[in-house]
């Protein structure tokens, strides 16, 4: 059956939310009838010691003002009528960078007897980070009794500063740490249902995650191979299952039986994306990376090659990968031959970053002796895709 669902607005007014429940696309064909339908109640969760989910989504950015001795900025969480969250960098007694966040938990816009959190201070890189955990308070609309209560949301921030950078972007970065999880009956089979935000807003939808698995195997529904975005469906044994509706709260969702047209493992075969790198020749070899950035622009300049640049961090999952399938793959390490090619830390060089724009990583460019950039790609790359990158120079580009 062919079904057509519509997408809501994420910012919702609490008239709509009154009346509504979200509903999006999820390309809804092939939904079984409505008798199969789960309603599943979740309740927010705060990691611990022993639960936590196992991958974040990517940092997002508040830019900070300077207001008095310390920086602020505000934090949007929530519909749009809920009051933004303001935070504030200070330093503490004969501290001088930032040690302390303090948090406007009930949004009347001062920092009154709400939370001051103090951090101890790293150093990693020559860089000075400020780390905090902290909880904020998220109204939303019970689903169930249609009550007006909060969500907790647990939150890391940092702030890094480096002493050597002249004019630094003042940014707080946030990720999320919380999520919702219930449990339902399957076909038989008893399950636990995991939401959790990707776009960190405090309002479920399209946009956000989801995990499904046994509730005796607790440890699949926390880990980032079982996480999918709301519109996919997920196994559970030989049976798919998929969101058909979710409340903006994330406290109330409906999921349906679903048939995909292929089996469990076929489809697993299907998405393993790594399996061709994995399955190119490595004879042991691997492409010959140069960590000084300076040196080999040089180097490039002087014998007229091409400068093939990979940014990288430390943190970077994909960047780990590339090194171990895609720089020891035979093809690559024929294909970098004629360039000369470097290796380039984010975070150890962030004049590098600033000079060539870097917005994510991995990223890889590839300059012209003279620095003029011929063509850059952001991502995970493999073999085929590096090699082609390459193809430039032997076209004499």
């Amino acid at each position: 059956m062919n079904r057509r669902c519509s997408n809501l607005s994420k910012r919702i007014p609490m008239a709509a939310l009154l009346a509504t429940t979200l509903l999006f696309h999820v390309n809804c064909e092939k939904f079984s009838n409505h008798a199969d339908r789960v309603t599943v109640h979740l309740l927010p969760r705060v990691p611990n010691e022993t639960t936590r989910l196992h991958w974040s989504p990517k940092g997002e950015k508040l830019p900070l003002t300077q207001t008095g001795n310390g920086l602020e900025t505000k934090l949007f969480l929530g519909r749009t009528e809920t009051s933004p969250i303001l935070l504030r960098l200070e330093h503490g007694e004969d501290q001088r960078y930032y040690d302390r966040l303090l948090i406007d938990q009930n949004r009347n816009g001062t920092f009154n007897d709400d939370t001051v959190i103090t951090t101890t201070l790293k150093i990693s890189r020559g860089k000075i980070w400020s780390s905090f955990a902290a909880v904020v308070n998220i109204p939303v609309m019970d689903p169930w009794n249609k009550q007006e209560t909060t969500n907790p949301y647990p939150l890391s921030f940092w702030y890094v500063e480096n002493p050597g950078e002249k004019n630094p972007e003042k940014v707080l970065r946030f990720s999320r740490r919380g999520w919702l999880q219930g449990e339902a009956m399957l076909d038989g089979v008893a399950a636990s249902v995991l939401v959790t935000e990707s776009k960190m807003d405090g309002i479920f939808d399209s946009g956000d995650s989801w995990s499904l698995a046994p509730k005796d195997e607790p440890e699949k529904l926390f880990s980032y191979k079982t996480a999918l975005s709301i519109p996919e469906h997920a196994w559970l044994g030989e049976k798919a299952y998929r969101i058909k509706e979710i409340d903006p709260s994330g406290r109330k969702l409906t999921l349906v039986s679903f048939d995909p047209g292929i089996s469990h493992a076929e489809e697993d075969k299907q998405k393993d994306t790594l399996a061709p790198d994995r399955n190119a020749a490595h004879s042991g070899k691997r492409v010959t990376f140069s960590h000084n950035f300076a040196g080999a622009e040089k180097r490039a300049a002087a014998t007229g090659k091409m400068l093939f640049i990979d940014f990288e961090t430390t943190w970077c999952g994909p960047c780990r990968t590339m090194n171990k399938l895609v720089y020891t793959a035979d093809a690559v390490v024929a294909a970098a031959k004629p360039v000369v090619a470097v290796k380039v830390d984010g975070d150890e060089h962030p004049e590098l970053v600033k000079r060539f724009q870097i917005k994510a990583y991995p990223t890889v460019l590839l300059l012209t002796p003279d620095g003029t950039i011929l063509k850059r790609k952001t991502g995970y790359r493999s073999v085929q895709q590096i090699v082609k990158f390459l193809s430039l120079v032997s076209k004499g580009h």
